[in-house]
């Protein structure tokens, strides 16, 4: 090829044909041009595509991540119900002596003391930031919900990990320093022990600084971190095709709006309970209050969280594919609501 156009070039100068030969090399010139330029091309679209694969590939572990901060958001969810019903038997019911002398009051006796920290993941998202000039324009929101995620949420619950430990601490000190039965290994048999959680009004605030930082707060915060972290898997899922259909925490919105209806507690018709659907959550408001409590699905489409103040649904069907009844567990009373309608 190359000998062809320079048996053309040599034609035409010893014709003495300069004009030609100067409009032929022009030509010649363009098209190296035009063959540098799809060639830089080519090479542009193989970069983008493995920048895109190289994006994508964080992504995947971006959900990887989120999958495992959700699931641990429901053990902690949980641990927190059982402390809930602990604490409300300490101080809202007359306790007795044999209540903490049984052998199986153990929870009851350690809840003030014990937690779980609630670490979150987030280093595939900070490798994400770190490439976040080759994201491409199709993560847009994913990435706003993740910033949102770790930016707003995360140290927020950071925050008050070290503040539930920081109560636990306190906790210990008042029995270490002040209480030599807190060493006695047989303390369930401990009258003193005893004596003191039944009734020295110490132990009382403890519990009550307890629920306020771990169960109202902490828990609370925890719930939010998992509703943010299900919308940002949704998103990025999407974005990368990967189907929803085998994940437990992501429900069907046709299962979610069969729940939508009214609930009453049999054992008192006054007290009525209605759940909408909005916003692709369900909502619970009870007779004669005004604002909506917000649930959060747990892993499976019959048990959620309620997101403030604390508490969790549970609804049962009997006989048929439909919603029969609604629990709803705060404390330690749970309240079992009828669906009256749709």
């Amino acid at each position: 090829m190359i000998k062809f156009f320079r048996k053309i070039r040599q034609n035409l100068l010893n014709k003495n044909k300069v004009g030609k030969y100067l409009l032929y090399a022009f030509g010649e010139i363009i098209l190296v041009i035009i063959g540098i330029l799809i060639a830089l091309n080519l090479n542009q679209r193989s970069e983008q595509k493995k920048t895109e694969a190289k994006i994508d590939a964080i992504f995947e572990d971006v959900l990887l991540e989120l999958e495992t901060d959700i699931n641990h958001s429901e053990r902690e969810i949980y641990n927190y119900q059982v402390k809930d019903s602990l604490a409300s038997l300490v101080l809202n019911t007359n306790l007795t002596y044999n209540d903490y002398a049984n052998k199986n009051s153990t929870d009851l006796w350690r809840f003030a003391v014990t937690w779980n920290n609630y670490n979150t993941s987030n280093n595939a998202y900070n490798i994400l930031m770190a490439n976040v000039d080759a994201i491409p324009e199709k993560y847009s929101k994913s990435v706003s919900l993740l910033n949102t995620l770790n930016n707003q949420t995360r140290p927020h619950v950071e925050q008050y990990n070290k503040k539930v430990e920081y109560a636990i601490a306190k906790n210990y000190d008042e029995f270490e320093e002040k209480h030599s039965w807190y060493a006695d290994p047989d303390y369930k048999k401990n009258k003193e022990a005893i004596n003191y959680r039944l009734n020295d009004y110490r132990y009382k605030n403890m519990v009550n600084r307890y629920f306020g930082e771990a169960i109202l707060t902490h828990r609370t915060i925890i719930v939010i971190y998992r509703q943010d972290a299900i919308k940002c898997y949704k998103e990025i899922a999407s974005v990368l095709n990967k189907s929803l259909d085998s994940i437990d925490y992501i429900i069907d919105e046709k299962v979610l709006k069969g729940y939508v209806g009214t609930y009453i507690d049999s054992s008192n018709p006054e007290d009525k309970v209605e759940l909408t659907f909005e916003e692709e959550f369900l909502r619970l408001k009870r007779e004669g209050q005004s604002n909506l409590d917000v649930l959060i699905n747990l892993n499976s489409e019959t048990e959620f969280a309620i997101v403030v103040p604390r508490g969790i649904v549970k609804f049962s069907k009997y006989n048929s594919d439909e919603v029969n009844t609604m629990t709803i567990h705060i404390g330690h009373n749970p309240v079992t609501y009828t669906k009256i309608n749709p």
